[in-house]
C-alpha cells in the first residue's frame, strides 16, 4: 500500500498491522528534513516491527535517473560489517574454539609485531572493543586502494606505525582491529572470513540481499543506491570502491531490510547464545561520541536521552553513512544517507541521530 508519493514517502510491506511502534510519519519527516536542509542526494530507512516492515525515504537512489529507494536497494553498510564479524567470533567463543581473553598470538602466532605492538599482550576482547592499541592501517593521508589488496597487506601497513599499550579504558576505534579479527576467523576455521560469516549468520537468517563482494568487484548489485560526496563544492558520484581495502572492517553490502532483520535477530538471541550476547553488550564508555555512548564487542549502546537506550552500530564510507539499532521490546531500524552531511560537528547534529530519536523518542 502506497502511503505517500514523490521524493519523500513511506511504503509498508508485509503484514502491515498498525502498532504503537510502527508509525512512519516522524521518520519520514526526519529524513525529508535532513535531506533538504543539508542538500543531500537521498536517504532510506526501514523500520521492522514484528511482521510489519516500513520503508521511509527521501531524495533519490540515483540522482541522474531519479530512481527511488526500495527495501531491497543495495547499499555499502561500511562498519556495520564489524557487528557481523564480532558475532562470528562470539559463536566461535561459544563453541570453545576462541577465548575472549586469550592473546591474539594464540591464533595468529608471530603475526602482530611492530614498534610498541605485540600480539602476545593483546586479547581478542581488546580487539573487538577497540582497546588493542593497534594503529589504523589507513588515515586521512592515505588514499584507499584502487586495486585488490590482501588483508595481510592492510595489516602490514598498520604495523609500520607505532602502537600504544593495550587495555586503555577508552576505546580508540581503528579498522585494523577488525582486519585482525577477520584473520582470526580464518585461522580458526580454515575458511575465508567472508565465507564463514555467510555460512554462520547471513544464510541462516535468510539475508538474501547481503553479501561480501569479491576483491576487484567495485560495484553493487542492482537495484543499488549510488553514493555521493561533495568534491570541490560539486556533488560527485563515489559509488565505485575497491572492497578488499575494507575487508572485515567494512566491506559488506546489504539492504536496509536485511540490516534491520539482522540487528533484530542479534538482540533477540537468534545469532549468538545469551552468554555470548551478554559479552557483546558489556560496554565501556565511549566519550568521543558523547556521554551516552558505550562500546562493547562490535556493538554500540546509545542513551538517546528520552529514557531509551538502543543497541547497534554505525558505518561510514564515501557516499554511504549508515546506522542500525534496536532496543528490547522496540522495533529495529536501519538507515543510510547516500551523501555525507556538511558541518556535522557532533552526534547531536548528525542526521542519523535524528533518525533514532524519531523512531524511539516519540513519546
Amino acid at each position: 500500500m502506497r502511503i505517500a508519493a514523490g521524493l519523500a514517502g513511506t511504503l509498508i510491506i508485509g503484514l502491515a498491522i498498525p502498532s504503537a511502534h510502527a508509525q512512519p510519519a516522524p521518520l519520514d519527516a526526519a529524513l525529508a528534513e535532513s535531506v533538504a536542509v543539508n542538500g543531500l542526494a537521498g536517504a532510506v530507512a526501514v523500520v521492522a516491527d514484528g511482521n510489519a516492515v516500513t520503508l521511509s525515504s527521501a531524495g533519490h537512489a540515483d540522482v541522474s535517473t531519479g530512481a527511488t529507494f526500495t527495501p531491497q536497494t543495495y547499499l555499502r553498510v561500511a562498519s556495520i560489517t564489524k557487528t557481523f564479524v564480532a558475532a562470528a567470533i562470539l559463536q566461535l567463543v561459544g563453541e570453545g574454539r576462541v577465548q575472549l581473553d586469550a592473546p591474539v598470538e594464540t591464533y595468529l602466532p608471530g603475526l602482530i609485531r611492530g614498534e610498541g605492538i605485540d600480539g602476545a599482550t593483546i586479547s581478542v576482547r581488546q580487539l573487538l572493543r577497540h582497546q588493542s592499541g593497534l594503529p589504523e592501517y589507513f588515515d586521512d593521508t592515505t588514499e584507499p586502494p584502487n586495486q585488490p589488496v590482501s588483508p595481510r597487506a592492510l595489516l602490514s601497513q598498520a604495523l609500520t606505525k607505532r602502537g600504544v599499550a593495550p587495555g586503555h579504558l577508552v576505546p580508540v576505534y581503528t579498522n585494523t582491529n577488525y582486519v585482525v579479527a577477520g584473520l582470526i576467523i580464518e585461522s580458526v576455521t580454515g575458511r575465508p572470513a567472508a565465507d564463514e560469516i555467510t555460512r554462520r549468520i547471513i544464510a541462516p537468517l535468510g539475508l538474501t540481499h547481503t553479501y561480501f563482494p569479491a576483491a576487484g568487484d567495485t560495484g553493487l548489485r542492482a537495484p543499488m543506491a549510488h553514493g555521493y560526496e561533495l568534491v570541490d563544492g560539486r556533488r560527485e558520484d563515489v559509488t565505485a570502491a575497491e572492497p578488499s581495502g575494507e575487508y572485515m572492517a567494512g566491506s559488506l553490502i546489504s539492504t536496509s531490510e536485511d540490516i534491520a532483520a539482522f540487528i533484530a535477530a542479534l538482540l533477540a538471541g537468534r545469532v549468538v547464545a545469551p552468554a555470548e550476547l551478554a559479552q557483546m553488550m558489556d560496554t565501556v564508555p565511549w566519550p568521543l561520541h558523547g556521554p551516552g555512548f558505550g562500546y562493547g564487542l562490535g556493538l554500540t549502546s546509545i542513551d538517546l536521552g528520552c529514557g531509551v537506550t538502543v543497541w547497534g552500530h554505525g558505518g561510514d564510507l564515501a557516499g554511504y553513512h549508515s546506522v542500525m539499532a534496536t532496543a528490547p521490546g522496540r522495533p529495529a531500524v536501519s538507515a543510510t544517507f547516500t551523501q555525507g552531511a556538511p558541518n556535522v560537528t557532533s552526534i547531536a547534529n548528525d542526521p542519523r541521530f535524528a533518525v533514532l530519536t524519531s523512531v524511539y523518542c516519540r513519546g
